[in-house]
């Protein structure tokens, strides 16, 4: 079961993460520097190609020119999923809603990678995990959609707190 769970991040990561977005969902960022915008085009390469120690590497980079950056720190998180460290995903994803707000996927790897950090006795896992995904939703209405299908919410989906979401998220009629 967890196997299928990291898989499922896995896949999640990588359609949620890692894509050439070159500034911030946020539209009023300014371009990042030379340096930073070079280190992460390394770090998608790197990425992309399997090599996720050197997208760490190269990620980091960019983050030391541009600390105001928030997509590297959205990639690295997809990174450090992908590795398998769930606790440094979460650090990275959680910076860069600190840098953008507004940034819908991050909040959504978020809630996803809370719910499978999240077990009975952690109930502060499950909270992150609603609070998160609720801004997601809140950004993005297509993240409502996903979390329909999430495998990730399946240990939370039959909770009153996860049902109340999805109930008034809905569109109204």
């Amino acid at each position: 079961m967890k196997t299928f769970l990291i898989f499922c991040l896995a896949v999640l990561l990588i359609g949620c993460g890692l894509k050439s977005v070159p500034h911030s969902q946020n539209t009023n960022a300014s371009e990042p520097n030379e340096a930073a915008l070079s280190h992460y085009n390394w770090g998608l390469t790197n990425a992309k190609q399997g090599d996720f120690a050197q997208a760490v590497t190269e990620f980091k980079l960019a983050i030391q020119n541009e600390p105001g950056w928030a997509i590297p720190y959205f990639n690295l998180g997809a990174v450090y999923g992908n590795m398998g460290d769930l606790e440094q995903a979460i650090r990275a994803w959680e910076r860069a809603t600190q840098l953008d707000v507004d940034f819908a996927k991050a909040h959504y790897n978020l809630a996803v990678a809370y719910s499978l950090r999240a077990d009975g006795s952690q109930v502060t896992d499950i909270e992150k995990s609603i609070a998160s995904l609720r801004e997601a939703i809140r950004i993005d209405k297509a993240a409502l959609a996903a979390a329909k299908t999430e495998p990730a919410f399946d240990k939370i989906r039959d909770l009153p707190q996860y049902k109340a979401l999805i109930q008034t998220s809905e569109p109204k009629q």
